[in-house]
């Protein structure tokens, strides 16, 4: 069996020449202009239209390239996991693809005579587990799992390759003991490094520069140490850090250095650090873009070279910072059109508030909505209507999140997603306290 690098979580297993491609991205500007490719990317979709099958892990941009998978055959078949919210399946279905099945909690496919894969949810299944991390309340949550990461593995030829890609580990951890009941010793196993969220890049002008870096800091080792949980657990003969490698482009370039992500030429000298405090003696694989690895023979079809951080800055500073967002050019809302939001905003809330309703909750916790100028807006959790508010107006505890008024539009237009914009860094972020409450921003999702 062979691993092939192609960027982040985008790779190809092949074994007896079956090829499934997992996680495509190839687009620059996913996440509404925002994400790109460092180093460049050399690939189009066309370079993988030959493969047999294609696995999708789950629903965001960087594991789920809509403008590529658009351009590949349709006879290809597409492998999900069975969701309980068709997210997923509702985002594939217009694309027009033949085959896209669903596949459950340890389902198994036949991709050869001697070649299989297992499809996992992190959470086991357990909405117990995965309320803790996405709020599993709704109906079906006792059978099938809400949240949106899964698992895959794969065996052939007598060797298991691991798909984490971005589970957290917390959420993976008794797939990790079925993983490893079933399948004895792992050969090869893809772990993520980085996590991809709002914090504390966002918080910038909040938090002064040395605060920012500390807490990009602290990040960066949480979880880096995730990836040595999955380690320790399943204790691979390889591993290679992937997933989660991006920069940002456009006017929140600057925001870069304080996403708390390590860079891959980091990475030999962290994960070094880190082993030398525990008993793990996996070795790390590095592949540049294009490259095999051979999970047999333990090769590599060429040696790493690293990126040069002095030619990475000076290409996001020229190339992708001048980069427009979407809603600053095919969305963009003229000063003389802009209306009062609250309408939209309070028919949002009707659905934001049935899910408040499924979860129980109710908090005094507010979020304010400032898109510039007189267009702010605070959002209660207590059940009480969202309303137009003056500058300057805030009662704690709230979250406040300055957004461009045409990017808070698209999302209520249901042409963007706050989920989206969080990980695309394109909201800036106050509170006080200063607390984080899963439940605020959990909720917010439902807004739209």
């Amino acid at each position: 069996m062979k691993v092939r690098q192609i960027y982040s979580a985008t790779v190809v297993i092949e074994h007896q020449g079956i090829k499934i491609l997992c996680d495509p991205w190839f687009t620059e500007g996913i996440y509404h202009g925002s994400w790109f490719h460092y180093p460049p990317l050399r690939f189009s979709p066309q370079d993988f239209f030959d493969v047999d099958a294609i696995y999708l892990s789950h629903i965001h941009p960087d594991h789920v390239d809509v403008g590529a998978l658009q351009q590949f055959p349709k006879t290809i078949p597409v492998y999900i996991h069975q969701y309980a919210e068709k997210y997923l399946l509702n985002l594939l279905t217009p694309l027009g693809f033949a085959q896209v099945r669903e596949i459950p909690h340890k389902g198994e496919i036949r991709l050869g005579p001697d070649f299989q894969m297992e499809i996992l949810a992190a959470d086991n299944c357990d909405p117990r587990v995965c309320g803790r991390f996405f709020g599993c309340t709704f109906p079906g949550a006792l059978t099938l799992t809400q949240q949106i990461d899964s698992l895959a593995v794969f065996r052939g030829g007598g060797r298991t390759v691991v798909n984490a890609n971005d589970c957290p580990y917390p959420l993976a951890q008794s797939v990790c003991d079925y993983v490893k009941q079933k399948y004895g010793p792992i050969d090869f196993l893809m772990v993520g490094y980085s996590g991809a969220g709002e914090y504390p890049q966002c918080f910038d002008e909040e938090m002064g520069e040395s605060l920012l870096l500390e807490n990009a800091a602290k990040k960066r080792r949480q979880m880096l140490f995730q990836a040595v949980q999955y380690l320790q657990h399943l204790k691979p003969v390889f591993f290679m850090p992937f997933a989660g490698q991006y920069v940002l482009g456009g006017r929140f370039a600057r925001r870069n250095r304080f996403r708390g992500v390590p860079e891959l030429e980091e990475l030999p000298a962290e994960f070094s650090r880190l082993f030398s405090g525990h008993d793990l003696s996996s070795q790390m694989v590095q592949l540049n873009s294009g490259e095999w690895f051979d999970v047999e023979q333990g090769t590599a079809s060429a040696s790493f070279t690293p990126p040069d951080p002095q030619e990475r800055l000076r290409y996001i500073q020229e190339k992708l910072a001048p980069k427009l967002y979407d809603y600053e050019t095919l969305f963009r809302v003229e000063q003389k059109v802009k209306a009062d939001l609250t309408p939209r905003l309070l028919q949002a809330q009707s659905r934001m508030l049935k899910y408040q309703e499924l979860c129980g909750y109710r908090s005094d916790w507010k979020v304010y909505l400032d898109a510039g100028e007189d267009q702010r807006y605070c959002v209660p959790y207590n059940g009480e209507p969202i309303r137009r508010v003056p500058p300057g107006t805030c009662e704690k505890p709230y979250v406040q999140i300055r957004l461009d008024y045409s990017l808070l539009k698209m999302i209520l237009d249901r042409k963007a997603h706050w989920n989206n914009a969080i990980i695309g860094s394109h909201l800036t972020f106050s509170r006080k306290p200063e607390r984080f409450d899963r439940a605020v921003y959990q909720i917010l999702c439902y807004l739209c």
